[in-house]
């Protein structure tokens, strides 16, 4: 499966169809490789090489233990939130493949009413380094990439 994925219905057009549909069954039979998502190491493996980063520069520039990377990247291991937004950070993933990589990953999507999430979302549109993202919600006094509440 492409990391683009343009052949993909927009979340309209999935609600239209919901709505027109019968029962679940018959929409649900009509659209279901539509609702795909690519599994996560695949789709991972893939954003790095679309981008040119090789795993071992992906784990160093993200702050990422190479053991856990590696883990994730053979589906043995979950993505955590925070490690999802580092990785489209030093991959310089806009917006919406960040979007994307929280979803897929089955992290919940950066929404701009949370302070938080409205920071890093400002780093992500302005191309702002993962460091640089990690200074700025250090001064902005907010919790820093990798200091989840476990």
């Amino acid at each position: 499966m492409k990391v683009d994925e343009t052949d993909r219905m927009q979340t309209d057009e999935v609600i239209a169809k919901i709505k027109a549909s019968e029962t679940f069954l018959s929409f649900f039979n009509e659209n279901n490789e539509a609702l795909q998502f690519p599994e996560l190491p695949e789709y991972l493996t893939e954003l790095c090489e679309q981008k040119d980063v090789p795993q071992t520069k992906l784990f160093w520039e993200a702050d990422i233990e190479k053991s856990l990377g590696y883990q994730i990247f053979k589906g043995r291991r979950r993505l955590s939130r925070d490690n999802a937004i580092k990785i489209a950070l030093v991959l310089k993933l806009d917006e919406k493949e960040t979007q994307r990589l929280l979803t897929v990953s089955k992290n919940g999507q950066l929404y701009p009413f949370i302070p938080r999430d409205a920071a890093i979302l400002h780093c992500l549109i302005h191309g702002i380094s993962y460091m640089e993202t990690q200074e700025t919600l250090y001064d902005l006094d907010m919790t820093v990439l990798g200091d989840e509440i476990k």
